[in-house]
């Protein structure tokens, strides 16, 4: 099992399946706040649904909006419930800071080099333990990262 420590944590301590793109992520644009699916045609995870999971990802990219368009995907019951972030988004620190989810960032390697989508995440007091391919909805072959 892997860790990683972050230098910036918000939130509690929970364990979901990660979901993960390499590519940044626009809420407001590419996410759909009514059934939590991503509608960016452009991002790997095209289709997959938030509901319920950890969402890694570089960083934000967008507007001052994306962080309503947070809260409010969360607000529905249809956002993931923590994100672990390359590099901080203010405007997505403060989305998840506004949702209640715990927010992860900071670290000394690069989380989307290393978690991929399907695997367990356990976050406890800012440390991330990364148990592999845990998950059921191992979809995306591109995202292979390495551990």
């Amino acid at each position: 099992m892997k860790e990683m420590k972050a230098n910036f944590f918000t939130g509690s301590d929970l364990e979901a399946e990660a979901i993960c793109s390499k590519k940044p992520l626009s809420f407001l644009g590419g996410v759909n706040s009514e059934n939590g699916e991503i509608i960016d045609s452009e991002n790997e995870l095209y289709g997959q649904s938030l509901k319920g999971k950890i969402l890694v990802y570089p960083f934000g990219k967008g507007s001052t909006g994306d962080c309503m368009r947070l809260w409010r995907t969360c607000y529905n019951g249809v956002g993931p419930v923590a994100i672990i972030n390359s590099y901080p988004d203010p405007i997505h620190v403060e989305g998840a800071l506004l949702a209640q989810i715990p927010i992860l960032f900071g670290f000394n390697e690069d989380p989307v080099d290393l978690i991929r989508t399907g695997d367990r995440i356990k976050i406890q007091n800012g440390v991330v333990f990364i148990q592999r391919g845990f998950g059921l909805t191992h979809k995306n072959p591109d995202n292979e990262g390495g551990a």
